[in-house]
């Protein structure tokens, strides 16, 4: 099957020099021959191995080894760990082999390897990072020595299967799935951009969340007829080439949407045999019969007059949709139901709808009771009957770059705006608190200014690692408090913060 594929079983010289710290890493790395070392924090006698990325690349060479062990200048270097990103975009090469001794790879370790055919692990192998081959389109072949105790790749199924409970930790576009395969597990098949169909066959019975995320190439799904499948949560994230779905007449279970930024997803379709779900009137979403609730939505999809509750994702990452009507029978919408719709313009409320407004064409979802902001949009005008801004109601929105809350919004909870990263400065009015992790990911809030008085912040002491709304803000300069200006960097609150 994979005679045409030629590997040349020559070994790759190939070096990098390490310019990431790896988190839980010594900083000391030493460059040997063609690679990095770097030694465990754990035990500095043993090394994690990268490329040296100031080395001319013999591109002549197509296979790649990952040595376990370097001697240099009479010291011998005992390699168990291949760097996370260790290996990105080595374009040429056509086979990774990876020496006996190797105990982890880390995630994301061959990202870009866009020629890689052909992979084999060492019987040693025993942890594997996420998303090792991400966007490793030729990817076909995948050998685990038969010695592992803790993989294996049976039946030739070329992905690397947990062998105590029978999943796929790692798949590729050539991945069989062979009958006693029950599980494909978190993250298996992210990034495989050479997926283009994919097959699932009756005996798998569950798929976890990610599974198959930004496999952007992927144009076809095909379940069972007759199976017991369970959905893990964002299943199909970022399949940006799927258009359609069809959902036969087996028993499914979906967590939540399996579809999140599947942003041309345009169509559902339910045999009419299927006891659990059927789609709209419109074919444009999946709606769970008995409870009406929709489960997922699509950027043409109209919500109908029978929906009750609009479940949690439902329309995440749906960045072609721009408009929004609620109508009067919806009863309930969760946190994160219209999560990173970017390019939503315009919001409104059934005026008959006893549970939600929107008030003063705001442009938002307002939950009526407590006068709280479900759902905004990037042209939202916030009322002054609103006191409190909801769970994700802004994530991912295109905010602007000065942004004053309000001084009637008392509150803003967790993940509120969560990766707006139009948002350059924040004010904070005195009456109003954050919540932990609420400004998550805004990656260039640069200043963030708490008027005098805030009752929640008063001195740099208040603002902890434990209720930083901050996490994540990597150009986070500098935070005024009470009209003191303070290193964001001082703070040491910001995951993913760089001090520049």
């Amino acid at each position: 099957m994979y005679s045409n594929i030629f590997i040349q079983r020559s070994v790759f010289s190939l070096i990098l020099f390490c310019v990431v710290s790896f988190a839980g890493y010594a900083d000391d790395g030493v460059i040997v021959g063609q690679f990095c070392l770097t030694p465990c924090s754990d035990n500095p006698s043993e090394y994690i191995i990268s490329m040296n990325k100031e080395a001319v690349m013999d591109k002549g060479n197509e296979t790649l080894r990952i040595p376990s062990e370097i001697k240099d200048k009479g010291k011998t270097y005992k390699i168990v760990q291949v760097a996370p990103k260790g290996f990105v975009n080595c374009c040429f090469i056509k086979e990774l082999v990876i020496d006996e001794g190797i105990e982890t790879v880390g995630g994301m370790a061959f990202y870009g390897c866009s020629d890689l055919r052909s992979v084999s692990f060492p019987s040693s192998i025993s942890s594997l990072g996420e998303c090792i081959f991400y966007n490793c389109p030729e990817l076909q072949i995948i050998e685990v020595n038969k010695g592992n105790p803790v993989f294996d790749s049976r039946e030739q199924c070329n992905a690397v299967v947990r062998t105590s409970d029978d999943a796929i930790e790692l798949g590729c576009a050539g991945t069989t799935f062979p009958q006693s395969i029950s599980q494909i597990s978190k993250g298996a098949f992210c990034g495989c951009t050479g997926l283009i169909s994919l097959s699932i066959p009756k005996w798998i019975e569950v798929i976890e969340d990610y599974a198959f995320s930004d496999c952007f190439r992927l144009e076809k799904i095909v379940l069972p007829e007759d199976g017991t499948l369970q959905f893990g949560q964002s299943t199909f994230d970022g399949c940006c080439s799927l258009t359609s779905f069809n959902l036969p007449a087996g028993e499914f279970y979906f967590f939540q949407n399996p579809f999140t930024n599947c942003e041309n997803l345009s169509s559902f379709t339910v045999s009419p045999k299927n006891k659990d779900y059927r789609a709209n009137k419109e074919k444009n979403a999946l709606v769970s019969i008995g409870d009406s609730v929709l489960f997922a939505g699509c950027y043409n999809t109209t919500i109908g007059n029978d929906i009750k509750r609009i479940y949690a994702s439902a329309f995440k990452g749906c960045r072609r949709l721009t408009k929004v009507i609620i109508p009067a029978c919806v009863e309930k919408i969760d946190a994160d139901a219209f999560s990173g719709c970017v390019n939503l313009v315009s919001i409104s409320v059934d005026k008959d709808n006893k549970f939600y407004d929107s008030r003063e064409d705001c442009n938002c979802i307002v939950e009526s009771q407590s006068n709280k902001i479900v759902c905004g949009s990037s042209v939202a005008v916030i009322p002054k009957s609103v006191n409190s801004i909801g769970k994700f109601a802004f994530c991912g929105m295109n905010m602007p770059a000065v942004f004053h809350i309000p001084d009637n919004i008392l509150k803003v909870e967790e993940f509120a705006f969560r990766g707006c990263n139009g948002l350059n400065q924040l004010i904070i009015p005195a009456n109003t608190e954050l919540k932990y992790n609420s400004f998550y990911g805004c990656a260039y809030l640069t200043s963030v200014i708490y008027e005098p008085q805030n009752k929640y912040i008063k001195t740099r002491k208040d603002l902890t690692f434990m209720n930083s709304p901050y996490i994540s803000c990597k150009s986070l300069m500098s935070i005024s408090i009470s009209g003191e200006n303070v290193p964001a960097i001082e703070y040491g609150l910001f995951v993913g913060h760089k001090e520049k």
